[in-house]
């Protein structure tokens, strides 16, 4: 009876979605960037590993989704908050649970594959699934590429929490599956496609490599600032309709429902 009670305490319920999206988002870094490591006689190409960023943010999203929402994404949790789906509070738990999933979600990967891989990344690049703006682009048009990547993101986010689109919730995760990878694709060439400062963080920090670190803060949160509030302020309507879901895990942190709250790498 006591653990029951304890379950259903907040503080515990509090855990959980810290643990979701630390979970969710390690579960980013280290099935992404695995599909990334040239090695084990197979060479990746930017379209293999823009599948498969798509492929592991619907896994976490399957995973996680009822939990926490299974957003993996500091910039996508900031949008939810400003669109009202996630309180201050549980913003800020959010980040932290994403940045610290991230840098451990790597750290594992890094830790279960041969060192010489992430060595000749080291030669030929900046580093193992490290995001850097391509030689040709300017500083300028790096951060307009990632403030426009992760607008198209979080415009989605906001049109799959928007209380209209309930009806087309069923198949979120493969829409999701689907966006990332062609976001990924298209801009994978030019800048990386971050779009996610946690993914972005983590890499540079494990293999020591900060070039235009700066763009994949400013851009993500930019874009996500800009959008979200775009959508809550412009598209946004009042929808009266019985939820189908509705997130009470926080006992008041979170304000508005979850059903189908979603991130990207």
């Amino acid at each position: 009876m006591e653990s029951k009670t304890f379950r259903q305490s907040q503080p515990w319920r509090v855990f959980t979605l810290f643990l979701a999206e630390f979970l969710g988002t390690g579960m980013l870094l280290f099935g992404g960037c695995m599909a990334g490591l040239d090695g084990f006689d197979n060479i990746t190409t930017n379209i293999s590993r823009g599948i498969t960023f798509g492929m592991v943010v619907m896994m976490a999203f399957i995973t996680f989704s009822a939990t926490s929402g299974a957003i993996i994404n500091p910039v996508v949790s900031l949008a939810a908050y400003i669109y009202g789906t996630l309180s201050f509070p549980l913003m800020l738990l959010y980040i932290v649970a994403q940045f610290a999933g991230a840098l451990c979600g790597y750290g594992l990967l890094r830790a279960v594959t041969p060192w010489q891989y992430y060595l000749q990344a080291m030669e030929h690049g900046n580093g193992h699934c490290v995001t850097a703006p391509h030689a040709s682009l300017s500083a300028g048009m790096a951060l307009a590429v990632e403030i426009l990547l992760t607008g198209i993101l979080v415009w989605t986010n906001c049109g799959v929490w928007d209380p209209r689109n309930k009806k087309d919730s069923d198949s979120v995760p493969i829409k999701f599956a689907f966006l990332i990878a062609g976001l990924s694709i298209a801009g994978g060439p030019i800048t990386g496609a971050s779009m996610n400062p946690a993914r972005t963080l983590a890499p540079a920090v494990w293999n020591h490599s900060y070039d235009g670190l700066w763009i994949y803060f400013a851009g993500p949160t930019v874009g996500s600032i800009l959008t979200a509030s775009i959508y809550r302020y412009i598209f946004w309507q009042d929808y009266k309709a019985t939820p189908s879901f509705t997130c009470n895990c926080t006992d008041g942190l979170a304000k508005q429902e979850f059903h189908s709250a979603k991130s990207v790498p």
